[in-house]
């Protein structure tokens, strides 16, 4: 193939297209573009086999399809292993006091994080100034239970 004058082989053609490809997935880290890279590298080898151009289109989107297809899940399961409990999640464990008393009937309130926030319990009563333990979150109510339960 001649470009701009000068004699280029198809390969090298699919090589550098692949080099831009990692480069860009270099820059941008989205996991989108390398695996196009791995089809472009792929469509070099096809042509350096001697292949067809439409062949070698068909290996890049083949090549890039498969590699997006099995390895992307399993890459992104693994970088993302690491999540970090934020915003209201990162309620649960955590203690509070009790500032308007709270029955399995009617909820009330506890100062969690610095701010108040609608309680309840899954059963009996707990008195105002109890200091509780966040269980779960339903909604926007927080799951309480007293820490020093005597029973």
């Amino acid at each position: 193939m001649t470009i701009f004058g000068m004699t280029v082989s198809l390969a090298t053609i699919w090589f550098l297209a692949a080099g831009v490809l990692a480069v860009i997935e270099a820059i941008t880290l989205g996991l989108t573009s390398i695996w196009f890279a791995g089809g472009a590298v792929g469509a070099a080898v096809a042509a350096m086999l001697g292949a067809p151009l439409i062949v070698q289109i068909i290996v890049f989107l083949v090549l890039s399809a498969i590699l997006l297809a099995v390895t992307r899940p399993l890459v992104k399961k693994r970088l993302n292993a690491k999540t970090e409990k934020t915003n209201v999640d990162a309620l649960i464990g955590q203690t509070g006091m009790v500032e308007e008393k709270i029955t399995q009937y009617k909820p009330g309130q506890v100062r969690a994080d610095g701010k108040i926030w609608t309680a309840a319990c899954e059963s009996g009563e707990i008195k105002k100034g109890t200091i509780v333990i966040i269980k779960s979150i339903k909604g926007v109510t927080i799951m309480v239970e007293e820490i020093n339960k005597e029973g």
